[in-house]
């Protein structure tokens, strides 16, 4: 008898959907069986779709607090604006905030999340808490100053020390350098040291604008890749956020070192910063994940509306109505999120992570002639029922059981003030 069993659901298994049962022992799966398993909890999904739950694959989830705030304009002016406010951002703020962002993706199915911030112990609590599993990073920068480059290593260090495994492994703490244009060479050479002395991974914005292109060109004569390249930054730990504006080479020297990309639509097309060569990228042989970014520039994190995005934009970029298909965006949801950051989740198999949402029919879903097209291009995330994470019920028929959704709803209501004012 297993923990939890799902039984006779429709199954996304392969990269097809099969009616199959699942077996939960633990946190994994134990059995993938086309019987009848029995359970301690057995759910009859002969009317559901079963999915490995999503991974939001790079997120700043406590911006929540600033979504609607700086709107209609490009990266550079929106940046200014969100650094003025994240000023005001306190530990307490950031926790509600990410708690906020929390139960929006869990309705939305995502299991685990991708996190570059500030005052990160925060995050990882409301993550802990919350029962999902996530990676998370403080967000350093030196911008050229050697006594906030050592403030900030330290910083970083001090998250991983404290944070890395805990809750029962969910919490995986990495390091986050911002970007190139906000970190020195020598800042990222040192970074890229540390995270392999403790055998450990980088997240780190790249080649996010046209802007970010001239001005790292301005600098050091050359393009953001081909910079991390010549200071031995690139290896398979490392997985960049965006890559919009590469070159043929560029993605070649990203295949070459094994580096996963993070393919996030909306928020590139909302902040006017173009289209990554995605298509281009799974030609070449590229680990591509999907992201929301964060939600004061994306402004949600829907993981049904990025997914379809994701492959509309596509068909935009190239011209060509299978540039990026259903199948290629749900597997860049699921288990490319999770193998980027080096987690064995993301796919319905046994021995694998029990990260599985569990989908309804929404009226968005009829007639159903193929889940795969139906969940990218028609679901609107009201189909997700249940969600278990790490072989843990966290929300049942929607409601979720590890946090009080009205009270975070009241606390970051009352936080308006602080930057309206």
């Amino acid at each position: 008898m297993y923990s939890i069993a799902i039984n006779n659901g429709l199954c996304f298994i392969n990269g097809k959907f099969i009616r199959a049962s699942i077996g939960i022992e633990g946190n994994k799966i134990a059995r993938v069986s086309k019987e009848e398993l029995k359970g301690e909890i057995e759910f009859d999904a002969c009317r559901n779709i079963i999915i490995p739950a999503f991974f939001n694959a790079h997120t700043h989830a406590a911006m929540t607090l600033l979504r609607g705030i700086a709107e209609d304009m490009e990266l550079n002016t929106w940046l200014k604006n969100v650094w003025r406010l994240e000023r005001l951002l306190t530990p307490e703020d950031i926790y509600w905030g990410t708690m906020l962002a929390i139960v929006e993706m869990m309705k939305s199915g995502i299991a685990g999340f991708s996190d570059l911030y500030i005052h990160m112990d925060e995050v990882a609590k409301a993550a802990g808490e919350a029962g999902l599993r996530a990676v998370l990073c403080y967000g350093m920068a030196d911008r050229g100053d050697e006594e906030k480059a050592r403030r900030e290593l330290d910083i970083g260090e001090k998250f991983i020390s404290d944070w890395d495994g805990a809750f029962d492994g969910r919490i995986k703490a990495i390091y986050g350098p911002h970007a190139p244009y906000t970190c020195t060479p020598e800042f990222l050479r040192t970074v890229k040291e540390r995270a392999d002395r403790l055998e450990t991974t980088i997240h780190i914005h790249v080649s996010e604008t046209q802007w970010e292109i001239e001005e790292i060109k301005k600098r050091y004569g050359t393009t953001p890749v081909r910079l991390l390249e010549k200071i031995g930054f690139l290896d398979d730990n490392v997985i960049i956020a965006h890559g919009v504006w590469l070159d043929d080479e560029e993605l070649e020297i990203l295949k070459k070192r094994g580096v996963s990309v993070v393919y996030n639509p909306v928020s590139n097309m909302k902040l006017s910063s173009g289209i990554a060569r995605v298509r281009d990228m799974l030609d070449t042989g590229i680990t591509v994940a999907l992201g929301t970014d964060g939600a004061a520039s994306n402004n949600s994190y829907n993981f049904f509306q990025e997914m379809k995005f994701a492959s509309l934009l596509q068909k935009i970029k190239y011209m060509r109505a299978d540039a990026v298909k259903a199948e290629d965006v749900l597997r860049m949801a699921t288990e490319n999120g999770y193998a980027a950051y080096g987690i064995r989740g993301g796919r319905i198999e046994e021995g694998y992570l029990a990260d599985i949402a569990v989908l309804s029919k929404s009226q968005h879903l009829y007639p159903l002639y193929n889940p795969t097209y139906g969940l990218v291009y028609s679901a609107s995330g009201e189909e997700v029922q249940h969600l278990i994470v790490s072989g843990e019920i966290i929300m049942e028929d929607r409601v979720i059981l590890t946090v009080d959704e009205e009270k975070i709803f009241d606390k970051v209501e009352g936080l308006k003030e602080k930057f309206t004012s």
